[in-house]
């Protein structure tokens, strides 16, 4: 056995102390592994002798053939742990004479990087859900607007309705007063006036019912007039609620918005480790 690597099996466990995790480290030769040191978790079951032709595909047997050092990341469904290994060619004068490589448990890192996966996925459907809040709320605050203007051209019409009114009592009023002139004048015409009479009669008959009708009538369109009012103030304060609302679910997904970057940054800078 070469010197070096002999060197380095002997203080094979003071390296592995030197890793802050859980680590696994594996010594061999050009033909043979020397040394193997088990991690608490990470175990890969390698038994020292075994040819290193057995190993072909790993970073061990790659930096062997490469010289260089290798890096590989895997995660737990071979071992049950995410891990990262590392392959560092032992060279004298140039030569490769072996390789040296620690697995390293990455089950933190992974965890880290699946919870930010998780947090990007949950932040993306949060925020687009308050962004379709949004909309809703927007839409929402623009027809109770519209509706405020329609129960304000509503309340128009009815006190138009009103204005009608006071002219007919007005006009009810005057053909009570020509029924009442008329009903005089034909008194005072005796038996020519008769004719005349019945016109009165008839024009104070009409002046009486109309007078019922306003009568019936002015007390409902009053009370409409008060509830239209009753109900504009109400799409008023809703529509101001509505507006508010629509302002905080703006803010509140402007804030999700920010999350889903932070999330995405985690995740970008879990991958790059």
């Amino acid at each position: 056995m070469n010197h070096k690597i002999e060197e380095l099996s002997q203080n094979l466990q003071i390296i592995q102390n030197i890793f802050p995790g859980d680590a696994c480290l594996v010594l061999a030769d050009t033909s043979q592994i020397i040394n193997y040191l088990p991690g608490k978790k990470i175990d890969l079951k390698i038994s020292i002798g075994a040819p290193i032709e057995n190993f072909k595909g790993t970073v061990s047997f790659t930096s062997l053939e490469t010289g260089q050092v290798c890096h590989e990341e895997r995660g737990a469904e071979l071992f049950g742990i995410a891990y990262i290994s590392t392959a560092t060619p032992i060279k004298i004068n140039g030569k490769i004479i072996g390789v040296i490589s620690a697995i390293i448990s990455n089950e933190k890192l992974d965890t880290l990087r699946q919870g930010a996966h998780e947090l990007t996925a949950i932040s993306e459907e949060l925020s687009a859900t308050s962004e379709e809040m949004t909309k809703v709320s927007d839409i929402t605050a623009q027809d109770l607007h519209a509706l405020s203007k329609e129960s304000d051209t509503i309340k128009n019409e009815v006190k138009h309705v009103n204005e009608i009114l006071e002219i007919i009592k007005n006009t009810t009023i005057k053909s009570r007063i020509l029924g009442l002139n008329a009903s005089i004048e034909s008194a005072r015409a005796g038996e020519a006036g008769k004719g005349f009479a019945i016109v009165a009669n008839e024009i104070k008959k009409m002046a009486e019912n109309s007078k019922s009708a306003i009568e019936g009538i002015e007390p409902k369109v009053k009370k409409m007039i008060e509830k239209l009012e009753e109900m504009n103030d109400t799409i008023n304060d809703l529509s101001s609620q509505t507006e508010e609302q629509s302002a905080m679910i703006e803010e509140f997904h402007s804030s999700f918005e920010q999350l889903v970057h932070i999330a995405s940054e985690l995740s970008n800078r879990a991958n790059l480790n």
